[in-house]
């Protein structure tokens, strides 16, 4: 049986329930206590179905097998979606002046407790029911692969294999370090990490556990980066999951506690973003106009050459494009002591950190830098789609030629003005960590997160500690 089907099955339940519950609700209140004036009934009905469907279609925890199957979650979050419902009807009756449903609270409050009771008895104890019933004559499963072949892979295979509430089955095993073709509790070891796509397509594989030990938490992030790309639902088993930096949540696999990383959907995220950068740069470059003229003005009569510096920078996709600053260095300065600092900084992963008594920079760019105010010309960038207010920063090429594989995964989005890493300590943090602020940044972007960034930039930006 495959996630979708199964997701659709207890839709398609769920929606009968409602219909069932209120079809219920209804022969009592119009048989039993001879009630009238159905048209308002109706509206009622209406109402109530129409808000919990909605709600069961945005609450995506009743659709997940493990939830389901907990009894104890499950009937906390039947009472949780019930109780949304009830609050958006309110809503609905509050906004459109529906007085029908004001007015029948009784009939509202007997529809509610028949939708828990009728939920509670198909949803909390037949279906697991059902479900155990498919998983023991092999009606459902899923094929699984695992990655590493120790003594923590070999424990979890026999624990699956002795679980009846599984409905894992086990191809094999994927390890660099085995020889293809030998059994380990009875499954062959398919190949290598490298061959992953390939078994993944011939054997139709649907999860991946990653029980793996010994193993550096850069080369785990490393074979979970790679495992990403199979588009399957991934399970980390290990005794260093608690510094993986992936968004995660905790789950079971057939009995065994994990943790599952989310595939989650940022594209409503993004859109409002988009809106909210570009609301944004307008406002201070409209705002602050004179300011910005004055600051051209003071860069133009210190010292010779353009008001901006234009470097070329790596961003989104890892593709250069061209980033606005104030030039708070003379013109024509040598960059090769500069290139030579950041190299270190980042094969040592030292924290970032300026030349001291740099002669290139002017006098007027010394106090740009301090307040940083040079980076403020960024909101063109930001007004082109090139960068975010909020987001990783960009980098010049030849950081990107020395960075590993798995810095560059900061290159997943539009890289930012300002960021996690800048409002933690700026120049104090290491680069590595630079690194894994913007990753933890990735992973759990929210609107939220980025109001609190932006929030937080301001006092940093104005006590001048670093640099942005």
């Amino acid at each position: 049986m495959r996630i979708n089907t199964h997701r659709i099955l207890l839709f398609t339940h769920d929606v009968i329930a409602v219909v069932f519950s209120i079809f219920l609700s209804y022969v009592y209140f119009t048989f039993i206590t001879h009630a009238s004036h159905r048209d308002e009934l109706f509206f009622c009905e209406a109402g109530i179905g129409v808000s919990t469907i909605i709600i069961l279609l945005f609450h995506d925890n009743f659709y997940k097998y493990q939830f389901v199957l907990n009894r104890a979650k499950h009937t906390v979050g039947i009472i949780k979606f019930l109780i949304a419902s009830l609050t958006l009807l309110i809503v609905f009756s509050f906004f459109f002046k529906i007085i029908a449903i004001s007015t029948s609270r009784i009939y509202v409050g007997t529809i509610y407790f028949t939708l828990f009771m009728v939920f509670l008895f198909s949803r909390v104890f037949l279906i697991p029911v059902i479900y155990y019933w498919l998983v023991k004559n092999k009606k459902v499963s899923r094929n699984l692969i695992i990655i590493g072949t120790g003594e923590l892979s070999i424990s979890k295979v026999k624990f699956l294999n002795e679980s009846k509430k599984s409905y894992y089955h086990i191809i094999g095993f994927l390890d660099n370090d085995a020889k293809e073709g030998e059994i380990i509790e009875g499954y062959p070891v398919l190949g290598k990490t490298k061959d992953m796509i390939k078994i993944i397509r011939e054997y139709k594989i649907k999860d991946i556990l990653i029980s793996l030990e010994n193993m550096s938490n850069y080369k785990l992030q490393g074979v979970i980066d790679f495992c990403k790309r199979s588009g399957r639902t991934i399970h980390v088993v290990s005794e260093l999951y608690d510094i993986v930096t992936e968004k995660m949540e905790i789950d079971e696999i057939g009995g065994i506690s994990s943790f599952r990383l989310k595939r989650t959907s940022h594209a409503f995220y993004e859109s409002v973003k988009r809106w909210y950068d570009i609301f944004i740069a307008l406002f201070f470059i409209l705002a602050f106009s004179p300011f910005w003229l004055l600051l051209a003005l003071l860069i133009k009569i210190t010292s010779k050459g353009p008001i901006f510096y234009r470097p070329k920078v790596v961003g989104f996709g890892e593709k250069e494009f061209t980033m606005y600053k104030f030039r708070s260095m003379y013109y024509q300065s040598s960059v090769i002591q500069h290139e030579k600092l950041v190299t270190e900084i980042i094969l040592n992963n030292k924290p970032t950190e300026k030349l001291k008594t740099d002669k290139r920079i002017t006098l007027i760019g010394k106090i740009l830098r301090k307040l940083s105010l040079d980076e403020f010309p960024q909101l063109i960038n930001v007004l082109k789609g090139e960068m975010s207010i909020v987001g990783p920063r960009p980098c010049l090429p030849y950081e990107y030629e020395v960075m590993d594989e798995w810095h560059r995964r900061r290159f997943a989005i539009t890289p930012g003005i300002t960021g996690l890493w800048q409002i933690k300590g700026r120049n104090e943090v290491k680069f590595n960590d630079q690194i894994a602020l913007d990753l933890y940044y990735i992973e759990h972007r929210s609107l939220r997160l980025d109001f609190e960034i932006l929030f937080k930039t301001i006092p940093v930006v104005i006590f001048g500690k670093g640099g942005l």
